[in-house]
């Protein structure tokens, strides 16, 4: 990329002065050879002198060469450099310039800090990487801020018509609040009041497992069918939530430890008629049936559900009744 000739930006004048050859016409060379034998003696002159030979353009060139215009502390380096050069006209634009970055910074940090809050972690980054329009993020935090008051709003209205439908003993009005219902309508037959009920207000709600589509009609739950609405009768008993899915429970295997098959070991001593009975009934050598019984015992009582007993467990496994209580006892 080539190097930008900042203090020709600047100056409007090109560091490297006036060309004599793109100049113009007759007169603007004359003017561009004077002024460039003019540079060359001053630059001769201060270099005999001591001085420093470059030009006020060269230095200014120079030192402006490592700053990033994009940050607000080197922007005020280069006011600095313009006062020192006499650009006070710069110097107050570059001025002006921090303030405004500046000021689009505290509102980046805002922005990002208000999307954090409002639970849009991916949208603060893409603000704070410079990713993201501050527009834009400022659209998404007004909306999400007058969804927020509108949520909070319903809520209130909400739990206050709760509190009525459970005084007036109304367990529909409960369900359908439960089920997300327009809390407008469901009001207007908490209040008695006709005009309070939005048209076209419907919810679902659950009878058992199954999923009906209902709405309040003149003040009265109806229930969407193929052949239009029907009322819902007064013993029919809805609720505003899904039923819970309950799902089986798959056995696992689990591994049988050496200090398992110790414990099912000392288990069986106690109780010979389970070892007895699978020797007589399974045949095989004692050393692999006890290996198979445990094995499987050992899965019974790791996926029983509610837990039992390891010789319970092994009972099951070797398909043996338990015991009867000599007491008599359940």
């Amino acid at each position: 990329m080539a190097r930008q000739d900042i203090a020709g930006l600047l100056t409007g004048i090109s560091s490297g002065g006036i060309d004599p050859v793109t100049a113009g016409n007759a007169e603007q060379q004359r003017l561009a050879f004077g002024a460039q034998r003019a540079q060359g003696m001053q630059r001769n002159l201060r270099s005999a002198m001591g001085q420093d030979p470059r030009t006020p353009a060269e230095k200014l060139q120079m030192a402006m060469a490592s700053l990033d215009l994009s940050k607000p502390e080197d922007l005020r380096k280069l006011a600095g450099i313009q006062q020192a050069t006499g650009d006070l006209t710069g110097a107050a634009r570059t001025a002006a310039a921090v303030r405004e970055l500046g000021v689009e910074s505290d509102t980046r940090n805002a922005l990002a800090e208000a999307l954090d809050k409002l639970g849009r972690p991916q949208e603060a980054e893409q603000v704070r990487n410079k990713t993201l329009d501050l527009q834009l993020a400022q659209r998404i935090v007004l909306d999400e801020q007058k969804l927020a008051k509108e949520k909070a709003v319903d809520d209130q209205q909400r739990d206050a018509l709760m509190r009525l439908a459970v005084s007036q003993n109304n367990p529909r009005a409960v369900e359908w609040l439960k089920s997300n219902g327009d809390v407008s309508t469901i009001a207007s037959v908490l209040l008695k009041d006709p005009t309070l009920a939005k048209a076209e207000a419907f919810t679902t709600m659950y009878e058992g497992d199954e999923a009906l589509r209902v709405g309040i009609i003149n003040g009265v739950l109806h229930k969407a069918t193929d052949k239009g609405w029907e009322v819902i009768p007064d013993d029919v008993k809805l609720s505003g939530t899904a039923p819970a899915k309950v799902t089986p429970r798959k056995p696992t295997s689990v591994a049988v430890t050496k200090e398992d098959r110790r414990v099912y070991s000392a288990v069986l001593e106690e109780n010979e008629d389970i070892e007895a009975t699978i020797s007589s009934t399974w045949g095989g050598t004692d050393a692999d049936l006890k290996t198979i019984l445990i094995d499987k015992a050992h899965q019974i009582w790791k996926n029983a559900d509610p837990q039992i007993t390891r010789e319970a467990a092994l009972r099951k496994a070797a398909e043996i009744e338990e015991p009867s209580d000599p007491f008599g006892n359940a």
